[in-house]
């Protein structure tokens, strides 16, 4: 199959971002290989319109995702509140995680270990018989 029509490229396009179909099913909607289709998806000219609105978009999900942060936050900081101490200790112990506050971890040392009837066997014992395991 040679290039693909103008207007079949808008078409892919459109499909593509508009109605969020996947390369595959696209080619096959427009009877043409799932090849040229990429093609036509990674192209910069025909991509500038929805590269835009693309931008806008993510801009608009920023702003919902910073909203639903705060709103989250004060949730959080309300289950402070609550008679519930595991829900109290959860919430506080969240809270600091994020805000990036950590308890320190102890200092790592060597351990001493003292017998005091002599040193333990070390080893295997020897396999005497079919029940020796058991």
């Amino acid at each position: 199959m040679g290039r693909l029509s103008e207007r079949k490229r808008e078409e892919a396009l459109r499909l593509y971002f508009d109605e969020g179909m996947e390369e595959e099913e696209i080619a096959r909607r427009l009877g043409v290989t799932q090849k040229a289709i990429g093609r036509v998806l990674c192209d910069p000219k025909g991509l500038a319109p929805y590269q835009k609105r693309s931008e806008a978009a993510k801009l608009r999900a920023q702003i919902c995702v910073n909203e639903s942060a705060e709103e989250a936050a004060r949730r959080q900081a309300a289950l402070l509140g609550v008679e519930t101490e595991s829900i109290r200790q959860r919430a506080a112990k969240d809270i600091l995680d994020r805000a990036g506050v950590r308890m320190q971890k102890e200092e790592k040392g060597e351990i001493v270990i003292r017998f005091t009837g002599g040193e333990p066997k070390l080893g295997m014992p020897q396999r005497s018989g079919e029940d020796a395991w058991s």
